[in-house]
């Protein structure tokens, strides 16, 4: 079977491992229901492209791309055998996350350039090289984040990203903001991790023009926020997903600001609270839990677990325990994190998995991706020839007890070889490879159509061959099966 055509597949409710797979035959589904995903291709041959989002923008129509400039995300082996990768590098150097669109639904692509400056926006309003993110308020306004180490830069666009007049250089002092769009027309909450007191949420009423001298805390009773967060407008709620326990955490869930809107006028935006979701688990590398939110208000937990040896083996990185073949799992709630359904086990092909993401639809269709490697791997020390590729299930029924799974290659070959260094700036001084960062998204278009924003390291040098310093942008969009929102993703 082509890995693009994937499989269908019933996944019992609950089961943690030795998942029982019922395979249905091909003749289940007609060509056109069949899910599939265009050739890919790359955003940009010269600019960096890791920890990448992709969005829709309604005013405009257009998509939005942007990455990490690629500053922390190097590989010091390019660096010294890639002078043409080196020169792309220097010379578009802008101290500013990396930005794109699209007006022909991905095939092309052109970098945002302000005044034929080769700045992506004014500078004046937005610096900051890293950790991207991208949302959008309840009236279209579009927002982008990066920072420069020390500060959050806040940045926002009125016409769908074509202009971004509106910003500041210090939203707030921290690392790893996450961006949620608010109730009304120039209002957006940042989350960060802020020095000088810990995971904190903020807030911006003016575009990104400034940001809240007041902030809500993050982490509470040994929980913290952990990734992308979510506002949801009904409830006027912000949700992020928080991981809890000693060392990598030993317990997932969110935690929920509720009243949000009316907590920053009062100037005491207060502290969130904590609602478990599965105790006893595990989290391998870097973003550990990922958040999706749908219009009935129903939260969708995903998360990749981290299986080893119980026994004496210690093959895994630095005398650890031996990785053995780990699980994408995914849970629910309907009522905003007080109760949630059993995991159920979205993959475990017996091989290495790990960094997924979620995007979610009405009535129980959520889309889960991750990066798969070819075997079983510590990522931190796997070996050269190690192949990494993107997976992509759809699932319909994740709301129900016996969700429908088809799962395919959106790629359909790998996108990296080899170690994924996981110990954040550190990596660059001890010549690892970090270029992938420590995560890649997925999205929907205007249909909930799956979009696709990840990394590439295949590419090399044009003069020596040699690998280049770091990833460029890849995607892809789904463009056959039925989408997140139940419309046919053929394009003509």
């Amino acid at each position: 079977m082509s890995p693009r055509r994937g499989r269908r597949a019933l996944i019992a409710v609950g089961a943690v491992c030795c998942v029982a797979v019922a395979t249905l035959p091909a003749t289940a589904h007609g060509a056109s229901d069949r899910l599939g995903f265009r050739k890919p291709v790359f955003v940009d041959s010269q600019l960096a492209g890791s920890e990448g989002f992709v969005m829709y923008a309604a005013k405009s129509h257009r998509l939005i791309y942007v990455t990490h400039e690629g500053t922390t995300l190097l590989y010091r082996s390019g660096l010294a055998g890639a002078p043409g990768g080196d020169g792309d590098f220097a010379s578009n150097y802008r101290n500013q996350v990396n930005l794109w669109t699209s007006k022909n639904d991905g095939r092309s692509w052109q970098r945002v350039d302000w005044s034929g400056t080769g700045f992506f926006t004014p500078p004046n309003g937005n610096l900051g090289f890293s950790d991207p993110d991208i949302t959008t308020d309840a009236a279209g306004t579009v927002y982008i984040t990066g920072i420069d180490l020390a500060n959050d830069a806040l940045v926002s666009s009125p016409d769908g990203g074509k202009t971004w007049p509106t910003g500041t250089v210090q939203c707030h002092e921290g690392d790893r903001p996450w961006l949620a769009g608010g109730p009304k027309k120039g209002t957006v909450f940042l989350a960060d991790n802020s020095e000088q007191y810990g995971h904190i949420l903020v807030r911006s009423t003016d575009s990104g023009a400034s940001c809240s001298s007041t902030h809500a805390t993050g982490s509470v009773g040994g929980w913290t926020g952990y990734g992308k967060i979510l506002y949801d407008r009904q409830h006027d709620t912000i949700y992020e997903a928080a991981i809890s326990g000693p060392g990598n955490g030993n317990a997932v869930g969110v935690d929920a600001l509720p009243a949000v809107t009316k907590r920053f006028d009062s100037g005491s935006p207060a502290t969130f609270i904590a609602r478990p979701a599965d105790n006893g688990t595990s989290f391998n590398a870097y973003w550990k839990a990922q958040l999706a939110q749908v219009p009935d208000h129903t939260l969708y937990l995903t998360w990749s677990t981290d299986d080893r040896t119980q026994g004496s083996g210690k093959n895994g990185c630095n005398g650890a325990a031996s990785p053995i073949g780990n699980h994408i799992m995914l849970t629910s709630s309907r009522d905003g994190g007080r109760s949630w359904t059993r995991p159920t086990v979205v993959a475990h092909p017996g091989v290495t998995v790990n960094w997924p993401w979620i995007t979610a639809g009405p009535h129980g269709r959520v889309a889960v991706a991750w990066y798969q490697y070819d075997r079983i791997v510590d990522l931190n020390c796997a070996p050269a020839a190690a192949a990494m590729g993107v997976r992509l299930a759809m699932i319909s029924g994740a709301n129900g007890t016996r969700p429908a799974i088809d799962t395919v290659d959106p790629i359909g070959r790998p996108v990296h070889y080899g170690q994924v260094c996981t110990g954040g700036t550190s990596c660059v001084a001890t010549g690892q490879d970090r270029r992938l960062g420590e995560f890649f998204t997925i999205a929907q278009d205007a249909r909930g159509c799956v979009l696709i924003a990840t990394g590439d390291t295949t590419r090399k040098d044009p003069t020596t061959g040699g690998p280049l310093p770091t990833a460029r942008p890849l995607f892809t969009v789904q463009d056959s099966g039925r989408s997140l929102t139940g419309q046919s993703c053929r394009r003509g």
